[in-house]
C-alpha cells in the first residue's frame, strides 16, 4: 500500500521537492514558489551510493549560480531566483 502525504511545506507544489526557504523557483521543474497542482504524492526516500559529485549550476539569464556537493549528480535545470535554465558543469572528485 502507498502512503500518500499531502504536506508540501517547504516543497514544490508541483514536482514535490524540497525547496531552499529563498527560492523563487523550483530548481527542478521551474514551477513558481507556491503555484502547482499540490495533488498527493507518494513520500519515498531513495538511497543512492557513490563518490560524492561536485556540481555547479549558472544561470543563463541572470547569472546566478550555485554549488551542489552531493552523492550522485544534481538534476537542477532552473534558475531558483528567475526561473530561466541553467548551464551545469559536474566535477567528480575521486
Amino acid at each position: 500500500m502507498k502512503r500518500l502525504s499531502s504536506d508540501y511545506e517547504g516543497r514544490c507544489g508541483n514536482c514535490h521537492k524540497l525547496l531552499a526557504d529563498d527560492d523563487q523557483f523550483c530548481r527542478y521543474c521551474g514551477t513558481p514558489k507556491g503555484e502547482g497542482g499540490f495533488l498527493p504524492y507518494e513520500n519515498s526516500n531513495m538511497c543512492v551510493y557513490g563518490p560524492p559529485v561536485d556540481t555547479t549550476h549558472t544561470c543563463t539569464s541572470c547569472g546566478y549560480s550555485w554549488n551542489i556537493r552531493a552523492l550522485g549528480v544534481d538534476n537542477a535545470r532552473f534558475c531558483p531566483r528567475c526561473g530561466s535554465s541553467v548551464d551545469t558543469t559536474y566535477e567528480d572528485r575521486y
